[in-house]
């Protein structure tokens, strides 16, 4: 090989390393570009990554601060509802239990057998009672606050919820008795009937009838069955003839619906206000005993009951009954006259 090719040679040989240089630069750009570029998208999945885990424990926080406050609320809720409760004793003397101004103050009030009370301090006793109690309760839709001898007041050991759940069976089978006095029971009802009666002589008579909220007499006996037994209640319901119609014939079925007599051919008077309360005195095997206290206005009462307001405590008399209730059903109840 001649100089001359030799100096060509040598010219390409440095053209190719400037060529290898400038590539090599170039991929080490590159590299450096991915490089950043990749790092950059592995900081933001990191911070996304941080960012979710934050959120999550956040929510994770709030969720377990909204179930603890819920429990709390639950738990308040329960308490309330089956908290027990005090009320004035008894033992077969029916005599009002004083309630004061004060503990050696003037009588405001009197309180009848097994009256509910709420305790909201017990003070020391005096010379006229070993322990009194600042109570408050309610009487007749009022409320009212005062001093009682705690001597006579009982704290119950029985639950609110199950003397609430106990006066509804009780309010249940004294509506039926109260309603089926002088008149067949209806429950509610709407649509009015008048019912001509002929009698032997001629002469004619017309009764009111009223569409009953039940379709048929078994509706009326199934409802009879979930609050009392068949001794407690006549329960040999009888449907008429509407075609053949008897003065006091209880019970039509017309057009489909069940109608029920609205008249009476006789009175009832009671002086029951319907008013009353009650002490469980055993509650173990779905059986409970409960001692029920009727409330009267006395037959000399210058008071009426259509406003007891105007009635002074000693308007009115109480009566004492024993109630049996079996399975959440009456199997035993004295009524209130």
């Amino acid at each position: 090989m001649n100089d001359i090719e030799k100096q060509i040679e040598g010219v390409n040989d440095e053209e190719d390393v400037n060529m290898d240089r400038l590539n090599s630069n170039n991929n080490d750009k590159k590299k450096i570009i991915m490089y950043v570029v990749g790092g950059f998208i592995a900081l933001l999945l990191v911070g996304a990554i941080i960012y979710l885990v934050i959120i999550n424990k956040d929510s994770d926080n709030n969720d377990n601060r909204n179930d603890k406050n819920n429990d709390v609320v639950e738990d308040n809720k329960d308490n309330k509802e089956d908290s027990a409760i005090s009320y004035v004793a008894c033992d077969g003397n029916t005599a009002l239990l004083n309630v004061r101004n004060s503990v050696t103050g003037d009588i405001i009030d009197g309180l009848s057998c097994y009256q509910e009370v709420k305790i909201e301090e017990e003070l020391e006793g005096n010379d006229a009672c070993d322990k009194w109690y600042k109570i408050s309760y309610k009487k007749r839709d009022n409320n009212y606050t005062g001093y009682a001898c705690g001597t006579y007041i009982k704290k119950s050991n029985v639950k609110e919820s199950t003397i609430s759940k106990v006066k509804e069976i009780i309010d249940k089978a004294n509506e039926y008795y109260e309603k089926t006095m002088v008149m067949p029971y209806c429950g509610n009802t709407t649509d009015v009937k008048d019912i001509t009666f002929k009698n032997d002589d001629g002469s004619t008579f017309t009764g009111e009838y009223v569409k009953s909220e039940y379709k048929n007499i078994d509706e009326i006996k199934s409802y009879l069955a979930t609050f009392a037994s068949s001794s407690l209640f006549k329960t040999d319901l009888k449907l008429s003839d509407i075609n053949n119609p008897k003065q006091y014939d209880d019970y039509y079925e017309i057009d489909g619906n069940l109608y029920c007599r609205n008249y009476s051919g006789k009175g009832w008077k009671s002086n029951y206000t319907g008013n009353y309360n009650i002490e469980i005195t055993s509650s173990s095997d779905n059986k409970y005993l409960v001692n029920i206290s009727y409330e009267y206005l006395n037959d000399d009462s210058k008071c009426e009951l259509k406003d007891l307001s105007k009635c002074s405590n000693n308007n009115f008399k109480y009566d004492i009954g024993k109630i049996v209730i079996e399975n959440d059903i009456i199997t035993k109840m004295d009524f209130h006259r």
